[in-house]
């Protein structure tokens, strides 16, 4: 365990570390005040139309929906469509102007919202969003209420054998199959409430998971190169003991500290948000909210943060032996920060450019898309030997077994090596 600490020293006393270190966590800090006072984080329309943010606005909010929380069953949703006509066919006040006009009665169904976009994305008329979706809600009769969750179904099999959607050429016969009974088997009625403090924390990890990956790459491209870079290796590879026991706590020290790096800054982030925003919604299903109406995960909002962090640190290990196996191989500091840097960022900017749908299924597999493996833009099944399986599970089973693989093989190399 000595030698696992001294390593670890070493690493904290890198110059290097310590700015990439200082770095993480000041984009960590971004990250949760990007999600509080920024754009796409919690806001909160007043009764007079103007828009506030940060905590109070979160307050505010999650108050407001309380109310409308709980099952989403025919009661509540007729109750929710009620409520919204009412505020819709309200007299409009002369003396303002149509933009306030609109803010004010935006403000009034702020405490609707989660409802009312689901009204909008099952009676939208089909599988994929369009922007006049956005105003069908109050178009709604109470009469089509009993059709909200079989609508959701009936869409996704329209969507896959009209011959002119994208989605009838996309699968084969057994992947539509596996899709509508995945959707079949979701149970319903399910939870609906407020649930924006998991969902930017999700976004807030998102960010800090995926370039914290390249910050990884700082933090531990020196635990075997640095003894070349030093001229040091000569004495440290001479001994059997050197091989072997010093080999097992340089890799050991990379992992325990990629490990601890992970932990504190992720719950950190995640806890800074959720108490601010509110743990509010964790028992909410995904399909309860815009962004994963259409999602094949049965997963709450809880078991999807809980995942997100998982994948985030095999992805995280998956980097540290990809450094610490091309750092051994290459002795090259530069060479080792590089290659996972080129291996996350290429395919992320590609994945956003590149439309063809077979290229997408192949970039999925990438590891990048670890940080957000249920907000793929693109559904995507992969069929192997006739079992339909998902990206999750692929990229789950081959970063865990490649991590495992390039610890074992850098382990035995440096066991084994020699210097004359």
């Amino acid at each position: 365990m000595a030698m696992v600490w001294y390593e670890i020293k070493k690493i904290l006393l890198r110059p290097s570390c310590q700015i990439a270190l200082l770095i993480l966590l000041v984009l960590a800090g971004q990250s949760c005040y990007r999600v509080l006072y920024g754009s796409e984080g919690v806001s909160w329309t007043n009764e007079l139309g103007q828009t506030e943010t940060g905590c109070a606005a979160a307050r505010k909010l999650r108050n407001a929906q309380r109310e409308w929380s709980g099952t989403l069953d025919q009661e509540l949703l007729e109750k929710a469509l009620a409520e919204l006509k009412r505020i819709d066919s309200a007299p409009d006040d002369p003396s303002l102007d149509e933009v306030t006009q609109s803010n004010i009665k935006f403000s009034q169904k702020q405490k609707l919202m989660p409802i009312r976009t689901l009204l909008n994305l099952s009676f939208k008329g089909g599988y994929e969003w369009q922007y006049g979706s956005y105003f069908v809600a109050e178009k709604v009769e109470p009469e089509q209420l009993p059709h909200f969750y079989e609508n959701r179904i009936q869409h996704l099999k329209e969507w896959l054998y009209d011959e002119d959607s994208t989605g009838y050429t996309r699968f084969s016969e057994t992947e539509k199959q596996y899709l509508i009974r995945n959707y079949e088997t979701l149970e319903t009625p399910f939870q609906v409430g407020y649930t924006a403090g998991w969902e930017q924390a999700f976004s807030a990890s998102y960010y800090t998971i995926l370039y914290g990956t390249i910050l990884i790459a700082f933090l531990i491209s020196g635990v075997f190169a640095n003894e070349f870079r030093w001229k040091a290796d000569s004495v440290y590879f001479s001994t059997e003991l050197g091989r072997k026991e010093g080999s097992a706590a340089k890799l050991t020290a990379g992992f325990l500290f990629t490990t601890v790096v992970y932990w504190s800054v992720l719950l950190a982030v995640n806890l800074f948000i959720l108490i601010f925003l509110g743990f509010d919604g964790g028992n909410c299903p995904v399909q309860a909210t815009f962004h994963y109406w259409n999602s094949i995960h049965h997963i709450t909002f809880f078991q999807l943060s809980l995942l997100q962090l998982a994948d985030g640190y095999v992805l995280w290990m998956f980097i540290s032996a990809l450094v610490m196996l091309v750092a051994a191989a290459s002795r090259s500091v530069s060479i080792s920060v590089c290659v996972p840097s080129v291996l996350i960022m290429v395919p992320d900017m590609l994945e956003r450019k590149v439309d063809f749908e077979k290229a997408l299924s192949l970039l999925t597999l990438f590891p990048h898309r670890m940080t957000s493996i249920y907000a793929n833009r693109t559904l995507i099944l992969y069929t192997i030997l006739g079992n339909v399986v998902t990206p999750a599970f692929i990229q789950r089973v081959l970063f865990s077994s490649l991590t495992i693989l390039m610890f074992a093989v850098c382990y035995r190399v440096y066991r084994r090596k020699q210097i004359r």
